[in-house]
């Protein structure tokens, strides 16, 4: 069962529902973890490496070239869903809202046609990951 993580604002938690984890049945926890894991112990043991990119980008200024940067770095620690077979495609766009702060739009599109979206709002250094 892959438990569902709630996004806090600073980081994650498992969901109870009734007393029980709650389960996840989208792609939620993936990106989530793809996005936000950094550099970690497990490099040395997993095919694909993770780093902190996507998350210090999003603390450039808003430039062009950074809300580039930025869906980029997203591309790149998502990429392996696309490479084991779990994504058909995966599309972002980053832009800058009224209050100086960076979103970013991603939609994952499975070999079976299914689309999952999914925003990212980020606030002062707090991030929060909205998945449909």
């Amino acid at each position: 069962m892959d438990v569902l993580l709630q996004d806090n604002g600073d980081g994650a938690e498992v969901v109870l529902e009734g007393g029980d984890l709650k389960g996840c049945g989208s792609l939620y926890n993936s990106v989530y973890l793809s996005l936000f894991q950094g550099d970690c112990f497990s490099n040395a043991f997993e095919k694909y490496e993770t780093n902190n990119d996507f998350e210090k980008s999003l603390n450039l200024p808003i430039t062009i070239t950074n809300l580039k940067t930025v869906e980029n770095n997203a591309n790149k620690a998502l990429k392996w869903m696309i490479d084991e077979g779990v994504a058909e495609s995966i599309e972002t766009y980053a832009y800058g809202n009224n209050d100086d702060k960076i979103e970013i739009e991603i939609t994952i599109t499975q070999p079976t046609g299914n689309k999952y979206s999914f925003s990212l709002v980020w606030e002062n250094q707090k991030r929060v990951l909205r998945g449909t």
